[in-house]
């Protein structure tokens, strides 16, 4: 008789075991899959602008340095654009673009791509709402106003006989350069550079003050081109810019433009 009542008692602590390792797997397994990952995505409305782009490339450069020194006495060129500071988004997106590249030293041999230079346009990195292209009208995107930064950059180099490498249009009319003579550029989409196969390394200065943006090439040497002429035409429908140095033609460009949609929030042309 003790020997049943045994049996029965080890039998009866093997059931309880057993059914409190099914349960306890049932919670487990209720808790898999109650528990989700939430992962948060962040988007720029920067990159919006529609272009006409020419041979666009995602190539790493080798990183360039900065030179607040005054080892570069030459002046190669310069130029200046216009912009209202009454627009303070805009402005501020502009100074932002300016203070990574002011002093930016570009040695002989060597490329400058203003994306990898001016990093993407975000909040954290200071980015603001302001007008951008995108398709057929002007809206609001993180970053609006530094294709005048680009632009500037381009006309300035394009005088100092840089060899521009990668260049597209705006895909509407801009008004702070000549249509034909600007330079656009979105994160990641499309970029603006060049190189410098002069005969000497050069600096750009970059400012922006008092609603005037200006860029001018400084060189170790005399580097200066005689006799550098830009030539922009309408031909057709399209802007055709040259350069030429010394009566040779050594860079061709073609711009075409659309005309931005009108609507009633669509009231000035900007980026």
């Amino acid at each position: 008789m003790k020997k049943l009542l045994a049996l029965f008692l080890v039998a009866a602590i093997v059931l309880c075991t057993f059914a409190g390792c099914k349960k306890t797997a049932n919670v487990n397994a209720t808790t898999e899959t109650q528990t989700t990952t939430t992962t948060t995505t962040t988007r720029t409305t920067e990159d919006l602008s529609t272009t006409f782009k020419e041979n666009y490339t995602n190539k790493v450069f080798a990183a360039l340095a900065k030179d607040n020194g005054g080892s570069y006495p030459y002046e190669i060129s310069t130029y200046k654009t216009y912009y209202d500071t009454k627009n303070k988004t805009r402005t501020v997106n502009i100074d932002n673009a300016v203070q990574k590249l002011d002093n930016l030293v570009i040695p002989v041999g060597s490329a400058f791509s203003f994306n990898q230079t001016v990093g993407k346009r975000t909040v954290l990195a200071g980015y603001e709402e302001a007008k951008v292209v995108k398709g057929d009208e002007f809206v609001d995107g993180l970053g609006g106003g530094i294709c005048q930064v680009s632009s500037t950059i381009f006309q300035a180099v394009l005088r100092a006989n840089m060899d521009i490498t990668v260049r597209a249009c705006h895909s509407l009319e801009i008004s702070y350069v000549p249509l034909g003579a600007d330079a656009t550029v979105q994160w990641n989409t499309q970029d603006f550079q060049f190189e410098n196969h002069s005969a000497s390394d050069i600096k750009l200065k970059v400012t922006a003050s008092n609603g005037t943006l200006t860029c001018t090439v400084y060189a170790a040497s005399d580097i200066k081109p005689a006799n550098l002429k830009i030539d922009v035409k309408k031909d057709g429908d399209s802007y055709v810019l040259t350069r030429s140095v010394n009566g040779a033609v050594n860079y061709t460009t073609n711009s075409k433009y659309n005309k931005a949609k009108v609507t009633t929030t669509t009231t000035k042309k900007a980026n």
